[in-house]
């Protein structure tokens, strides 16, 4: 497919923004032009078999339920398509690719995302696919997973596919067992993928939001694959000038090469993140407790008329307490009686009347 191309109501606008070999199947941006709305397609070949869409499209209704991107089109007939909602989102992918992070903005997104893939495994499902472009930056700070469904049960045999194709960027999200597992499922049943490795291409990108970086240094696709296997992370010196230290426990959890330790540790991510989150975030007093304190504060100093309260206070000038006896004063002076204030007129009227009279005479 190409920019412009119609598939049903949808019109193809570009690629899903990626890089290459990030995403083993591709996916297109569209922009429904009924409802003015922006998709993500996927179309199938015209060969595919009918029970391979239809079956991509009853997982992808299980898996908008636990997080995953609302199907919004479907199309059995060749040639057959899928559509998810993208609500005006952003990729991930071209977030990171337009400017670097804050450390605030890392650590509230990543919390955000490592919430949402907690979510997920607790529905008792494992995406298997977790990647920047994967990943959907909505509004109002919330995040959509995009899973393309046509993957079917994510198991090592895609792992094994994608190793065999020459991108660096391919091998970058996946973990240790899976490249070491894909690399020796020759024949029999593979393996499917398990929690503990979404938790490392969670690190990954939790490591890639903060520093901007990968956590491994390679140059080619093998040094890759044999740096992900086998390669420890060093995090001396990686974390930037303004980032705190605390970012190295999350990663240290995130990218543990022992299994067990890092599916157990999703809920502790999600603690220390929230605790980096809380100290990097500036403390703002909602409006409304800022006004009802200060109403609260102003109606006590009026009604304190203890002796604790000086009557005259020392900051206050001599000046001041000088406007404050004549005001007093002005109130207390009682009021003058009518023909004092009748009289001043009375006179200049009288005044004027003889002016008058004897300009007349004259």
């Amino acid at each position: 497919m190409k920019a412009g191309d119609i598939i049903s109501r949808f019109r193809v606008q570009n690629p899903l923004p990626c890089l290459p070999g990030e995403l083993p199947v591709p996916l297109y941006r569209a922009q429904d032009i009924g409802a003015r709305a922006w998709v993500l397609l996927q179309r199938y070949p015209e060969d595919a078999p009918r029970e391979e869409v239809e079956a991509a499209a009853e997982r992808a209704e299980v898996l908008a339920g636990a997080g995953f991107a609302r199907l919004v089109e479907r199309s059995f007939d060749a040639p057959a398509f899928l559509a998810w909602s993208l609500g005006g989102g952003e990729p991930l992918r071209r977030r990171l690719q337009r400017s670097p992070l804050s450390p605030e903005q890392a650590a509230d997104l990543g919390l955000t995302l490592t919430r949402a893939v907690r979510d997920l495994h607790r529905a008792g499902v494992v995406h298997g696919g977790l990647r920047p472009a994967n990943v959907q930056l909505m509004d109002g700070g919330r995040v959509d997973l995009l899973a393309p469904s046509s993957l079917g049960t994510v198991t090592l045999a895609v792992a094994c596919e994608a190793l065999e194709s020459p991108s660096l960027w391919t091998a970058a999200y996946l973990s240790p067992e899976q490249i070491g597992g894909a690399e020796s499922a020759i024949t029999g049943s593979p393996a499917p993928f398990t929690t503990a490795d979404d938790i490392w291409a969670l690190g990954v990108i939790l490591y890639e939001l903060v520093t901007g970086e990968l956590p491994f240094i390679a140059n080619t696709y093998e040094a890759m694959r044999r740096a992900v296997a086998v390669q420890p992370v060093d995090l001396t010196g990686t974390l930037p000038g303004s980032a705190p230290e605390a970012f190295e426990a999350v990663f240290e959890a995130t990218l543990d090469r022992d299994v067990d330790r890092r599916r157990a540790a999703l809920d502790d991510i999600v603690g220390r993140l929230r605790q980096v989150r809380d100290e990097l975030l500036p403390r703002v007093r909602p409006q409304a407790d800022s006004v009802s304190r200060t109403r609260a504060r102003k109606a006590a100093a009026a009604t304190d008329r203890s002796v604790a309260s000086p009557a005259d206070p020392e900051w206050r000038s001599a000046m001041s307490r000088l406007h404050d006896r004549r005001r007093r004063l002005a109130r207390e002076r009682p009021a003058p009686s009518l023909w004092r204030v009748l009289a001043f007129p009375l006179l200049a009227l009288l005044l004027a009347a003889a002016a008058v009279g004897a300009w007349l005479l004259l």
